[in-house]
């Protein structure tokens, strides 16, 4: 009886202080979203509710997404050769193309478990390569979906429960052996943000062969009920909200239609490459993308200028400030390797200010190969925009204060570290299936440097990362307070007025 009651409490305790971040979280969103996040694990069929099948077919609880190629060879695989500029390339279709068309079938059943005999929910023809930039290496590679209708036009889908689209990106678990930092990160910073990608957990089945457990992803673009959901482009006009990626010179991803040139890239010549994502190509006039690229380098002049922190040059002028202290503080905390460079993306509604969004967490968390993200040090306060914004007062502030209030509710190790289980006990079965089915990547694949950074086994890896993620907290509770330092009058001298 004690035993029950200690678990009720807990649970009551678990769900107040759900309910206390979602008050908090909307009143700093200004109560701008109208949509709840859905985590999947809370809202979903569990494993533990028992299938009569007879166990001769794969049996899952997750939604499965099954991919016929009628023997095609999938595209976008690494070459292991250069073209003359000495950049990557990849293998293309028997045609030529960067992509196949295939079927793709989703049975998501509601009140039991989904089979490959099922009825599926729908039916879609689709494009379909390989995606990514180092995962593309990776025996469990990361997909791309473009469904299609019969005529070759755009067909938007709802799928697992996210709102109907046709851009969709399978991402699967192989870097991050515990299976959970996508999946976490999104979610967190999509009840703390105005939009994250949406993710569901699914079984991917490609020609018949089992492929393990995946997480069906929104790409971030613009949509009609969902996503971003930016105006329109008003036809032979200026006015637009636009989407803005910045990435590796090489990276090629689906909708970005051409590149610009900020003031950032031409005067520190960045590493990364600034591209259009949206408005589209048959939208996008060159006088559209030259309005984009002025208005975009007019935040960075600002930024940048002897005046950024005055009333009418003051950079909160073009940007959502807290936007951006949002995404500083869960890439801070997940020592995201990528943040601020690459895989970073900008976007702006025609009359609103600059938003940044959160993508690619698959580094996070000390689990970039090359080098070790110790708990300890700050990483984003050195990337070009934050560089100049942790220079102003104000914004310092703000991202101290942000973080204590975070701190109590989502930024809370016990939060994670129970979060954390909730989803793999949600899991079940399906984390058995993918490490049998990855079982020699899982438990011999190293590789990350140090070798003594490598898990052996996807519950070694869990540990690894709560012990990481403790130890991070534990690290920002001792000096977030220390980054008033970067604003301090005598570290600033040249900025000075």
């Amino acid at each position: 009886m004690k035993q029950k009651l200690l678990i009720f409490v807990l649970g009551a305790l678990v769900i107040a202080l759900t309910v206390t971040a979602g008050i908090a979280i909307t009143a700093w969103a200004g109560g701008e979203s109208d949509t709840l996040r859905v985590h999947q694990h809370q809202t979903a069929r569990g494993p533990d509710e028992g299938c009569d099948c007879d166990g001769t077919e794969l049996c899952s609880h997750l939604p499965l997404v099954i991919i016929e190629t009628g023997g095609q060879t999938i595209p976008g695989v690494p070459t292991g050769e250069r073209d003359r500029f000495g950049e990557e390339t990849y293998t293309l279709a028997e045609d030529g193309r960067e992509i196949i068309d295939v079927t793709v079938a989703v049975i998501d059943n509601q009140n039991r478990n989904n089979h490959p005999s099922d009825e599926p929910d729908f039916v879609t023809q689709s494009q379909f390569r390989v995606r990514g930039h180092a995962s593309r290496h990776f025996e469990k590679a990361p997909y791309l979906l473009n469904f299609r209708n019969e005529d070759g036009t755009a067909r938007d889908i709802e799928v697992m429960g996210m709102s109907a689209h046709n851009n969709w990106v399978l991402n699967g678990p192989y870097l991050d052996k515990s299976l959970v930092r996508n999946y976490l990160w999104y979610n967190m910073a999509g009840d703390l943000m105005d939009y994250a990608p949406n993710v569901r957990y699914c079984e991917l089945i490609i020609d018949g062969e089992y492929r393990g457990l995946y997480l069906m992803v929104e790409t971030i673009t613009n949509g009609e009920e969902g996503r971003l959901n930016l105006r329109e482009t008003v036809k032979d006009t200026e006015l637009t909200g636009y989407l803005v990626r910045l990435d590796r010179p090489t990276e090629e991803e689906v909708g970005a239609v051409r590149d610009i040139y900020t003031y950032t890239e031409r005067m520190f010549y960045l590493g990364e490459d600034a591209s259009v994502r949206y408005p589209g190509e048959s939208m996008l006039t060159p006088e559209l993308a030259e309005e984009i690229e002025r208005d975009l380098s007019a935040f960075e002049k600002a930024l940048y200028s002897y005046d950024y922190d005055t009333e009418d040059y003051g950079y909160w002028n073009w940007i959502d400030v807290e936007s951006f202290v949002d995404y500083f503080l869960i890439n801070e905390l997940s020592r995201n390797a990528d943040a601020g460079r690459y895989s970073t993306y900008l976007y702006k509604e025609v009359d609103g200010k600059l938003k940044l969004c959160v993508w690619d967490f698959n580094n996070a968390c000390d689990n970039f190969p090359d080098d070790e993200m110790t708990p300890s040090g700050f990483a984003l306060s050195e990337r070009v925009w934050f560089f100049m914004l942790f220079k102003n007062q104000a914004f310092v502030e703000q991202v101290i204060d942000r973080y204590w209030e975070l701190r109590e509710m989502v930024f809370s190790p016990e939060y994670i570290s129970e979060y954390i289980d909730e989803v793999l006990e949600y899991l079940g079965p399906a984390v058995q299936r993918n490490n049998e089915r990855w079982a020699e990547s899982i438990t011999e694949w190293e590789p990350l440097i140090p070798e003594e950074r490598n898990d052996h086994s996807q519950t070694e890896a869990v540990e690894r990362l709560k012990h990481w993620l403790y130890e991070r907290i534990e690290w920002l509770d001792k000096h977030i307070e220390a980054l008033r330092q970067y604003s301090h009058p005598s570290r600033n001298k040249a900025y000075n007025h």
